[in-house]
């Protein structure tokens, strides 16, 4: 069964991409997208046939991406500062909020996109209530990483070796 993903953003024009609906709660979702072209994130390349795995909750202050390379090894985990974050029957709909935090198969953190959050700041593009509510999500992910990896990927092992899923 496939999901849209909607991603809104401030400053530039909305994404959406259509992945497989894994499995799904009353309030969650964890999808798979297989890219078909190459990106980035920080200095990691990933290339076309890499596999994303996210989890989105309704409410939530933030998304998160496990991410593997097209050789199938983990090169990290990316959470994307959003609000408005809604999971519905056919999609998943968020406004990112441009702070990601990516974290190395090692434990290393890189904040990604401060920059752009500034300049967001200064233009009036993002106010004093959501610079609050980048600050509080960052604070949340940065002293709660390791559990929060911890608990998506057991959610995701559980659902993968229940139905002896392939990625």
């Amino acid at each position: 069964m496939k999901i849209l993903e909607l991603k809104r953003h401030l400053n530039k024009p909305d994404e959406s991409y259509l992945c497989d609906l894994l499995t799904r709660g009353s309030d969650h979702v964890i999808v798979k997208y297989v890219s078909e072209i190459s990106g980035r994130v920080g200095a990691v390349t990933f290339d076309v046939g890499s596999t994303t795995y996210a989890y989105y909750k309704t409410g939530m202050g933030y998304v998160i991406w496990k991410m593997i390379n097209s050789d199938k090894k983990l090169e990290g985990h990316l959470f994307h500062i959003c609000r408005d974050l809604q999971v519905g029957e056919d999609r998943v709909e968020y406004l990112d909020l441009l702070l990601d935090v990516w974290f190395d198969p090692a434990g290393l953190m890189t904040i990604l996109d401060r920059d752009e959050v500034e300049e967001c700041v200064s233009q009036g593009i993002i106010g004093k209530h959501d610079l609050e509510w980048i600050t509080r999500q960052e604070q949340e992910i940065t002293e709660n990483w390791r559990q929060i990896i911890f608990d998506f990927d057991l959610l995701l092992s559980n659902f993968l070796s229940s139905v002896q899923y392939s990625p």
